[in-house]
């Protein structure tokens, strides 16, 4: 069972790429968000966002009640959820600002999600879960560029983990 993880900042192109990818390879895409609306998986409300809170270690728990073989988990979060490799998706910060305003969000909103792209957030909350890590740049590139090169990724890591399993026999 392989699971991949993609993350990154809001408005990087998680979820469509993820759903590009997990059509691709016939894997199965669980949109955090969704998973957690759909199960009222919150530990709060934030008044500040206005925005649910998500409780991860409730979701976690109902992820692993899923048995299939391979998955892809999809959110700005996933990288602090159990899988095998995390892939974050990053965009520069101006495009990150065009594609905020594209989605209608405040200019608190989008400004918030600029800064964490700049501190690179989720990267470095993902490097410190010592999984291995890959960056992919959605700047510039469509939808299925971008799947294109994640699958290679995940072909690649898939892969390896094949073979060492095979030298563990």
């Amino acid at each position: 069972m392989t699971i991949v993880a993609i993350s990154g900042t809001p408005a990087t192109g998680k979820t469509r790429v993820a759903r590009i990818v997990g059509k691709g390879l016939g894997w199965k895409v669980v949109e955090l968000n969704q998973f957690a609306r759909e199960r009222g998986l919150y530990s709060g409300y934030d008044e500040e966002r206005k925005a649910d809170v998500v409780d991860l270690g409730k979701i976690q728990k109902a992820l692993n009640n899923i048995e299939i073989p391979n998955m892809i988990i999809e959110s700005h979060y996933a990288h602090e959820m159990r899988c095998d490799i995390v892939i974050i998706l990053r965009a520069n910060p101006q495009e990150l600002r065009k594609r905020g305003k594209e989605k209608g969000w405040s200019s608190g909103k989008t400004e918030e999600n600029v800064l964490a792209e700049i501190m690179e957030v989720c990267k470095q909350d993902a490097l410190e879960s010592g999984r291995k890590v890959f960056e992919v740049d959605t700047t510039g590139k469509t939808p299925d560029r971008v799947a294109g090169e994640l699958v290679k990724i995940i072909k690649r890591f898939s892969g390896l983990m094949e073979k060492s399993k095979r030298f563990k026999k």
